[in-house]
């Protein structure tokens, strides 16, 4: 049995799938998204299209795996995934339908697979977060990489390495700057006292409470923060002009090979690339926009202005085993 299978068994047997009415005019999704955030996007579909919808929710690797053990004959349609890493996995397992409609097309191809099989519908920048009352401007780290300084023991906190989003952080900074390098920086991290939380929402507490100077975190986490009343700020890490960038994932949807509805999944997928959709992920949790034109929520640095980490999306996939293989090897939590 693979690294992921071992890794993902036990969630997948906790999800206790139940039994989905397909009758026409109806789609099943699963998604692993946080209902608030995509709900929603799914009753403007709704409304739009008078399709009815069907959603099963839960962690998207072990929905994922799930995908996996229902071919050839799946319960779901289309499968919502928080990072591109894990809907390119199932692209490579040969579990996903490619579509590529005019629609689509008009999302940037660094944010979908190139042969239709995925669509990226918002984007996320990984970024540090920091108390504003704890570190004064002229105190802050400019990289990822000085985290590992002294300055910094015991003060950062960070999402559990089983995360999806930490991930695919660590399988770009693997094919950015090798094996080698992404490994001893993880090591050097965990010696320097980095503290592992649950999930995001809990790092981005933390730091607003003061228990943590700094958090590495997706963008919008700070923001929500910010609107909590928080005293915290943000770095754009790795600007400059010999920085690797910072990583930008997106969130993304795909349709189930051999989906029983699907017409309804492309007529989804061509919805989550409209305006109106995209301008909900925008507004609902202060993620960017794909759709070229489509504003950021007020406030939130535009991608245009960002210097990004030089990864193609459609690369995470196949590269996913060995990332969990090094993280275990690190044992960072």
């Amino acid at each position: 049995m693979s690294l992921l299978k071992r890794s993902l068994v036990l969630a997948v047997l906790m999800l206790a799938p139940t039994t989905l009415a397909q009758p026409s005019g109806e789609l099943v999704i699963y998604s692993g998204r946080s209902e608030p955030l995509i709900v929603p996007v799914i009753r403007l579909f709704e409304q739009q299209t008078g399709i009815k919808v069907t959603l099963q929710s839960g962690t998207a690797t072990a929905l994922a795996n799930l995908i996996l053990q229902e071919q050839p004959n799946p319960r779901a349609d289309v499968f919502i995934a928080n990072d591109a890493g894990t809907l390119e996995f199932l692209k490579l397992k040969d579990a996903l339908q490619p579509y590529l409609s005019e629609q689509i097309r008009k999302i940037p191809e660094h944010f979908r697979a190139r042969d239709g099989s995925w669509l990226g519908v918002s984007g996320r920048s990984r970024v540090i977060m920091y108390n504003t009352k704890l570190l004064k401007p002229e105190e802050l780290p400019k990289s990822v990489f000085e985290l590992t300084a002294p300055t910094w023991k015991d003060k950062i906190a960070m999402a559990t390495t089983r995360n999806e989003s930490v991930i695919a952080w660590v399988t770009a900074l693997r094919l950015v700057k090798g094996d080698e390098f992404t490994k001893d920086y993880l090591l050097k991290l965990k010696a320097n006292g980095v503290v592992t939380l649950n999930g995001h929402t809990d790092v981005r507490k933390a730091v607003g409470r003061g228990e943590f100077p700094l958090g590495l975190v997706n963008h919008y986490y700070y923001h929500l923060e910010l609107r909590d009343g928080s005293p915290v700020g943000v770095i754009y890490p790795d600007q400059g002009p010999t920085d690797i960038g910072v990583f930008v994932n997106a969130a993304g949807a795909a349709i189930v090979k051999n989906a029983k509805h699907l017409r309804e999944a492309q007529r989804f997928l061509d919805f989550l690339a409209s305006p109106e959709a995209q301008k909900l992920f925008a507004e609902l949790n202060f993620e960017y926009p794909l759709l070229p034109g489509v504003p950021v929520a007020p406030g939130v640095r535009p991608l245009e202005t960002l210097k990004l980490m030089p990864v193609r999306l459609d690369e995470l996939g196949k590269e996913l085993e060995k990332t969990l293989k090094l993280l275990d090897e690190v044992g960072l939590g």
